[in-house]
């Protein structure tokens, strides 16, 4: 690409829209222009042009595609509708940076990226786990081998209380599934990132619906669901519309022998705190949080903290790097960090993990037995 400003555009005006793909394009002010934005509600979409200095609204996408014909596209709408629109917006011309899980299945998110090639486009997931110094660090010293062989990892994403109540993420019709799908999808993409994305062949699961589909009449944060910031004329809630899990655990096996413990949850009795990630190896071990190195000193077992930047506490910074790298893809200046096998190995295991708990034995997604 030359280097005039690159042209985005919008597709979806909900909260990570505003919190999140606005925010991070936005400050790349030097390389990006925000072109248009597309809801299907046009009210939703002229506040969120009017918030950001976004000079068009839509509330018709190949409307939009057609006159701001945008280099990119952020695809910020519900699970369900992923691909639809990225296809769209793939076969208009543009590349698209869209937001996690790729798709509602392993099915779709294949589909989207065969036509990004076939279209000669990039098609970006945010997987902006891998984004955070942490993050980056564990990869790396993961990576040089202090660890040794890496035979099993824990993670976990647990909320006590935390259902996302501003939009559509409790409606399987619009969202698939619940936390596997929205928080999971973080914890174990930036757990394999770190492992060196290892391909997951066989998925055990369980889901279980058994507190958020009742009104228990708390007093609730929308920052402990996910948003502290961008939420605009939610619509409202009902509990009596829940209908994907509020929790769920898995077990994963990998190609190389290694195994994979997962639990979400986005309501559940547990301590506040709870949950985090950890890697056992010959070597050393390594909880991500805090970045600590398990290993031994001589003749005595130590921890070692590992120091790292400090990332800004900027709401969904993760985005902003994201946003960042990607300009840096298509200015030819970075490779591509999220790759489509990688995302593909994602969506692969939480599609397994959820057909494991629907028919309630293992899956192999290797096509063994």
């Amino acid at each position: 690409m030359s280097e005039k400003k690159i042209r985005v555009a919008i597709i979806g005006a909900g909260m990570i829209a505003n919190a999140g793909h606005i925010p991070a394009w936005k400050n790349l002010v030097e390389d990006v222009e925000l072109v248009g934005v597309f809801n299907r509600s046009i009210e939703r979409a002229r506040n969120s042009a009017e918030r950001h200095g976004i000079p068009h609204a839509f509330d018709d996408c190949v409307e939009m595609l057609a006159e701001v014909k945008p280099d990119v596209v952020s695809v910020c709408t519900p699970n369900v509708s992923h691909r639809e629109y990225a296809v769209a917006a793939l076969e208009a011309g543009a590349h698209v940076f869209c937001e996690k899980p790729v798709a509602a299945t392993y099915a779709d998110a294949a589909e989207m990226f065969a036509v990004a090639e076939r279209e000669g486009k990039i098609l970006f997931v945010t997987q902006t786990g891998r984004f955070s110094s942490g993050s980056m660090a564990a990869r790396e010293i993961a990576g040089s081998g202090q660890l040794g062989e890496m035979y099993y990892a824990e993670t976990s994403a647990l909320r006590r209380r935390g259902v996302p109540t501003w939009g559509r993420f409790h409606m399987k019709e619009d969202s698939a599934g619940g936390p596997l799908c929205d928080i999971g999808v973080h914890a174990l993409d930036a757990l394999l990132w770190v492992m060196g994305n290892p391909k997951v062949v066989a998925a055990s699961g369980a889901t279980y619906t058994k507190i958020a589909n009742q009104d228990e009449g708390l007093i609730e944060s929308l920052a402990d669901s996910g948003a502290p910031v961008g939420v605009f004329g939610s619509r409202e809630y009902s509990s009596g519309e829940y209908d994907v899990e509020d929790m769920a655990a898995g077990f994963l096996r990998l190609e190389n022998g290694a195994t994979i413990s997962l639990k979400v949850s986005w309501a559940a009795n547990v301590p506040e705190g709870m949950g985090g990630t950890v890697i056992l190896g010959t070597k050393g071990g390594l909880n991500l949080n805090p970045l600590t190195f398990i290993g031994n000193m001589g003749r005595y077992q130590a921890d070692t903290e590992i120091k790292v930047p400090v990332d800004p506490s900027i709401p969904f910074y993760g985005h902003w790097r994201a946003a960042e790298h990607f300009v840096g893809v298509l200015r030819g200046e970075e490779e591509l960090i999220v790759r489509k096998e990688e995302v593909l190995n994602v969506i692969g295991a939480l599609d397994g993990l959820y057909r494991s708990a629907a028919g309630g034995r293992e899956v192999r997604l290797d096509g063994g037995v």
